[in-house]
């Protein structure tokens, strides 16, 4: 790998951590024994290619994600990720509610509602997951 290749990958690394702090490394370090590159991976192109990109500031970032994902019918995890990652861009639960209500004449109710039941636990625990206790373990 040369330099410019792992100053990308420490750029993405660096926002993956300001970003997700609670569940980023400890996914990654998860998913480590099947995919090795998963964590270059993801912090190459999510963070280092497309989050880092100067047009929109990361809160907006954020607000299209979190509208994306509930679109999609995002999983679990990947909802929880992203919830976390709106929080430490200075988004509110208010603010990542009202994006995935936003969705609703697109996305349809039972997305918004899924991804709504995950802003709930958020709004129930404390402080949030930690990394060892992501958003449908059920723990608080």
């Amino acid at each position: 790998m040369n330099e410019q290749e792992n100053n990308r990958l420490e750029r993405g690394r660096a926002l993956m951590r300001r970003l997700s702090p609670h569940l980023g490394d400890a996914m990654t370090n998860d998913l480590n024994s099947v995919a090795p590159d998963f964590g270059d991976l993801l912090a190459g192109f999510a963070f280092a290619d497309v989050w880092a990109r100067p047009a929109l500031p990361l809160r907006e970032r954020a607000l299209v994600r979190i509208a994306a994902l509930t679109a999609l019918g995002a999983p679990a995890t990947a909802t929880g990720a992203n919830i976390d990652s709106a929080l430490q861009a200075g988004l509110s639960l208010e603010d990542v509610s009202e994006a995935m209500l936003q969705t609703l004449p697109y996305a349809g109710f039972p997305h918004v509602i899924a991804a709504l039941e995950h802003v709930k636990q958020y709004a129930e625990a404390p402080a949030g997951p930690t990394a060892s206790e992501g958003p449908d373990s059920g723990g608080g």
